[in-house]
């Protein structure tokens, strides 16, 4: 009986509480907010700015991989001449490209054979004569054989040293290091041939600090001789203003011939590149052609940039500028006073370029075409 009792006395607690949850629930809701309105005279006026128009353009209206790359070869063509100079200054090792309007000037140089006590006693050289020495000069460095072999990558290639007995040896470093006679660790000299090269003033020669029988390559410097494209060659077709005509001036580096210096040079400009905008920012813009490109294949197949180099030597233009004539035979150039002259279409540029721009991640065979 108290059981129940107590059973019916939790029950009527626990509805009297949910009866006053209830109650007080539906008060707070039926209250009042309890925010302040302000009203504010006049009226702000939200304005919402004029934003951009952005045009996002589908992957068909963007430019594929040949438009760009005709794009920068037209640009690179375009530039690949300087056109800003009254007259273009053509020396020894730098090569260019110019317009067939162009006025270009040569450095008159005399090569010769000679000493630095004739140069020095040349009356026909003023102070400020500029010249250019090529010579070799003997170079005596202390060592040992020791250290020469931790120094010396090919242990095949001659070494010439002078032991402590002075005796002079010339012999691979291999068979030097093989001899019993020699101690490793007994200081020899070791005698090195060096290629010079220096350009300075005939006033300078006094200072030079080389020896006055040294027997030397020199090339001398008598003023500038002045040329007109147009002279040398007849450029008033369409043809030929449409043309670019790359430079160069025959030295005696020049072993492989024309065929050597026109792939020499299409290598070297195209691989240096030039400047151009893109995207706001400079970049350089460049193609490499390796070297190697000009080679056959096994194949039999002739390649794209030995084709263009067998044309372009049959139709070279030799000019030499001692005895102002205009040769044409690509077996025939002489060192120090000859101009070579290789013309050029600007699609047969742009040609190169795109050939290569686009082969570039290529094997070499694709640098083939058929015969």
């Amino acid at each position: 009986m108290d059981r129940a009792r107590t059973g019916s006395t939790i029950v009527a607690a626990i509805l009297a509480v949910i009866v006053l949850l209830l109650f007080g629930y539906l008060l707070w809701s039926d209250a009042p907010p309890n925010r302040s309105e302000l009203t504010v005279d006049p009226p702000i006026e939200v304005i919402e700015p004029d934003l951009p128009l952005e045009i996002i353009r589908s992957a068909e209206e963007l430019p594929d991989s040949e438009t760009i790359r005709e794009q920068e070869a037209e640009e690179f063509v375009d530039r690949l001449a300087d056109s800003n100079s009254d007259s273009i200054i053509v020396n020894e090792y730098e090569d260019m490209f110019v317009r067939p309007d162009s006025i270009i000037a040569l450095p008159e140089l005399e090569q010769r054979v000679t000493t630095l006590k004739s140069l020095m006693d040349d009356k026909s050289l003023s102070a400020n004569t500029p010249l250019t020495l090529r010579y070799t000069e003997q170079i005596s460095e202390n060592t040992t054989l020791q250290e020469l072999e931790a120094e010396e990558e090919d242990h095949i290639a001659p070494v010439t040293i002078v032991t402590e007995q002075g005796e002079t040896i010339t012999a691979p470093l291999v068979e030097l290091l093989k001899r019993d006679d020699i101690d490793h660790t007994a200081p020899v000299t070791q005698i090195r041939q060096q290629k010079q090269v220096r350009q300075i003033k005939a006033s300078e020669l006094a200072d030079a600090d080389i020896p006055a029988d040294q027997e030397m390559s020199v090339t001398i410097s008598r003023g500038v001789q002045k040329l007109d494209i147009a002279d040398l060659i007849d450029s008033d077709t369409a043809e030929m203003q449409d043309s670019l005509f790359y430079l160069h001036r025959v030295t005696e580096e020049d072993v492989q011939g024309l065929w050597g210096i026109i792939q020499t040079g299409l290598i070297r400009n195209f691989r240096q590149g030039i400047r151009l905008q893109r995207n706001g920012a400079e970049q350089n813009v460049s193609v490499l052609i390796p070297a190697d490109a000009d080679e056959p294949l096994p194949t039999g197949l002739s390649s794209f940039l030995g084709k263009i180099l067998h044309q372009k030597v049959s139709t070279s233009y030799v000019y030499n500028f001692n005895t102002h004539t205009m040769g044409y035979d690509p077996n025939i150039i002489h060192p120090g006073q000859e101009l070579i002259l290789i013309r050029f279409s600007g699609e047969e540029l742009k040609d190169i370029y795109q050939f290569f721009a686009e082969q570039k991640s290529n094997t070499t065979e694709t640098f083939a075409i058929g015969r």
